[in-house]
């Protein structure tokens, strides 16, 4: 009979545990990852929820159509005006292929399941309008977009255009892109095209900044040693660092270079100089002030840039290879546009988003909440930083970024790349005075950075600046 009592309560202490974990479980899973699973393209209920509504139109900036529904008889239609210059930001809603960008991340408010207050639900029955999605507003400019993808001329790369006060999206490009609609004619073609059009390379591509990143070595220099401004550096035209030689690029002549100088010609042996005496530790704090290593919460998936922690001895190539935004550095073009705003705003770091605002089928508008910049530089040293960004435009690796009458201030960059040619990288703002825009684009395998990815910000630069002023 002891035996059996024995029995009876271990048995009572499985069940208790069994039931106790089932409940932590359920509750991990209401608590945590409820918006996750609403959100999977893999969730039933979600498509029955599409047979039902009319799912929601996205919009641009301007009220612009880059997503809609129309119906065709009795059958729904998604149709994208953006075509392919959005195809991989806006991405696609599909049953037989599942749902990507925007049309994932935003998909609980196109189906207007994200509206949680029970007496608008009541109200959108009353008035029979709970059958529809809502519509969502982004910062994009379409036009933007489109001026800036066609200026890729297919070419594998991306750009991403931001507002450096507020942090909002303007232009998100991806190129080669892809038109969404009738998908299941295109699909095999997509999948094995060599240059891959449905990765979002503006959010998920990550390449070495190399150049553009000595934005940071420079703000790390002037912040932590402020007498370098005043300095002369001497180079053969190549460093040796424990037997691996890192040379200038051809066109610099060996000699004495000044910062200005250094950073107006982009010069990899004195900023590796310049490198040293900062330190790895404040090289490393700097670029996380910046936003490497970071993950953004934000309304948009971005991959986080990196930048790996130097080790505690040695490391003087790894050391060498970052000052000049090589070696392990991985940045995403949005991240090299928030280093450039960074500048632009006077050392405050904004986080990007791309949601304007979301409208209910009533009417009512939600807007996002936008997070305030925080300040991550001395303004002083941001300040420096711009104005000589400005002479890398006006006379030095910059200068086909150059437009008349509108002070650009900007940085190239030429990335090495293990698997062919460079990399080419330019980020920058405008107007230098009062920034209204800040600007990265990366051309793969295209070479310089001034002469290949500068003309493409020009062009963006200038299609909004003068927007602005009509």
């Amino acid at each position: 009979m002891d035996k059996l009592r024995k029995n009876i309560k271990i048995i009572f202490v499985i069940f208790c545990g069994l039931f106790i974990s089932l409940i932590v479980y359920m509750s991990y899973f209401t608590a945590y990852e409820r918006d996750r699973l609403i959100q999977s393209s893999y969730n039933r209920r979600l498509w029955e929820q599409e047979d039902k509504v009319l799912r929601g139109t996205i919009y641009d900036a301007k009220g612009r159509p880059l997503a809609d529904t129309v119906v065709e008889g009795n059958i729904k239609k998604r149709v994208y005006p953006g075509g392919e210059a959005f195809g991989p930001l806006i991405g696609y809603s599909d049953r037989r292929f599942g749902r990507a960008g925007l049309e994932d991340a935003l998909n609980s408010e196109l189906l207007g399941v994200a509206e949680k207050d029970p007496m608008v639900l009541l109200r959108q029955k009353i008035l029979g309008v709970s059958d529809r999605g809502s519509g969502v507003y982004l910062t994009i400019d379409s036009q933007l977009q489109g001026t800036a993808y066609r200026l890729f001329r297919g070419r594998r790369g991306a750009l991403v255009a931001m507002d450096p006060s507020t942090g909002a999206l303007l232009a998100v490009v991806s190129s080669p892109g892809y038109d969404a609609e009738n998908l299941s004619n295109k699909w095999e073609g997509l999948l094995d095209n060599p240059d891959k059009p449905l990765i979002n390379r503006a959010t998920q591509g990550l390449y070495p900044p190399g150049s553009a990143f000595k934005i940071i070595t420079l703000a790390a220099a002037l912040t932590s040693h402020p007498e370098i401004e005043k300095k002369t550096y001497y180079t053969p035209g190549y460093v040796k660092i424990n037997g691996r030689i890192i040379r200038d690029y051809e066109h610099l002549r060996p000699g004495d270079y000044d910062l200005r100088a250094a950073f107006r010609y982009s010069c990899n042996t004195v900023f590796i100089q310049i490198g040293q005496e900062v330190g790895p530790d404040n090289l490393f704090s700097m670029a996380e002030a910046f936003g490497f290593n970071a993950k953004l919460d934000t309304d948009i998936p971005i991959a986080t840039s990196t930048m790996p922690k130097p080790p505690a001895l040695g490391g003087e190539v790894e050391l060498a290879e970052d000052s000049i935004g090589q070696g392990k550095i991985l940045a995403t073009p949005l991240q090299m546009a928030r280093v450039a705003s960074v500048i632009a705003s006077g050392g405050k770091l904004a986080t990007p988003y791309i949601v304007q605002k979301v409208v209910s089928p009533l009417g009512f508008e939600k807007s996002y909440n936008v997070q305030m910049p925080r300040e991550v530089l001395d303004k002083t040293v941001a300040d420096k930083v711009k104005a000589l960004m400005v002479d890398v435009v006006k006379n030095g690796t910059g200068r086909p970024a150059g437009i008349n009458g509108i002070t650009v201030a900007g940085k190239t960059g030429s990335a090495e790349n293990p698997h062919g040619k460079t990399h080419a990288w330019f980020v920058g703002f405008a107007p230098a005075e009062n920034p209204k825009i800040a600007v990265a684009a990366v051309v793969e395998n295209a070479g310089s950075g001034g002469a290949n990815a500068g003309p493409i910000v020009k062009q963006v630069i200038l299609q909004y600046i003068t927007g602005l002023k009509k």
